[in-house]
């Protein structure tokens, strides 16, 4: 069977010393804190990814409802916009027919007026056709009726499509001569 060491064999083998011992526990302990760093780390990187993705994902929530609340805004402000513009079609309609009539009934054989209310109808009527010019020479040759004039210009210069263009255009026509 086996035999029983001799004790001075014993003396011969070598086991390691305490300083081996202390050695080899402090590589492995050198390895072991190497390796945990870098695993640390990472896991570290993994909890801030997922916090930001997590905070990324409510970001994009919160935008997708704001989205859908502009959408739904701009959708509501297009429907009023359209019956906006149709009211002001009408009422534009309106305002052409009854340029028209007035036009119609205010025609004056040469630009001779009678009272007030004739002299307001042929000024809107060179305002509503944009005949500057023909306002300008009416304007200039009714020099007895000034002071009727200053109050019914104004009447007549809202009745214009484009009141300032008109006014611009008239008074050019005082700086146009040489």
């Amino acid at each position: 069977m086996g035999s029983i060491p001799d004790p001075g064999e014993l003396a011969e083998l070598t086991f390691p010393s305490f300083d081996d011992f202390q050695r080899q526990t402090s590589l492995m302990r050198s390895c072991t804190l190497l390796w945990k760093e870098p695993f640390d780390l990472i896991t570290s990187f993994e909890q801030n990814l997922q916090k930001k993705s997590e905070a990324l994902k409510h970001k994009l929530q919160i935008l997708g409802h704001d989205i859908k609340a502009t959408l739904a805004s701009l959708k509501k402000r297009e429907v009023t916009i359209d019956g906006s513009v149709e009211i002001v079609l009408e009422c534009v309609d309106e305002h052409r027919e009854a340029a028209l009539k007035s036009l119609e009934n205010s025609d004056h054989p040469n630009n001779e007026v009678d009272d007030g209310d004739g002299l307001l109808q042929l000024l809107r009527s060179f305002c509503l056709k944009m005949h500057s010019r023909e306002f300008w020479k009416f304007a200039i040759t009714k020099k007895k009726e000034l002071d009727v004039l200053r109050g019914q210009i104004p009447l007549a210069l809202v009745e214009s499509v484009c009141p300032a263009r008109f006014a611009l255009k008239a008074i050019t026509k005082i700086f146009s001569r040489r």
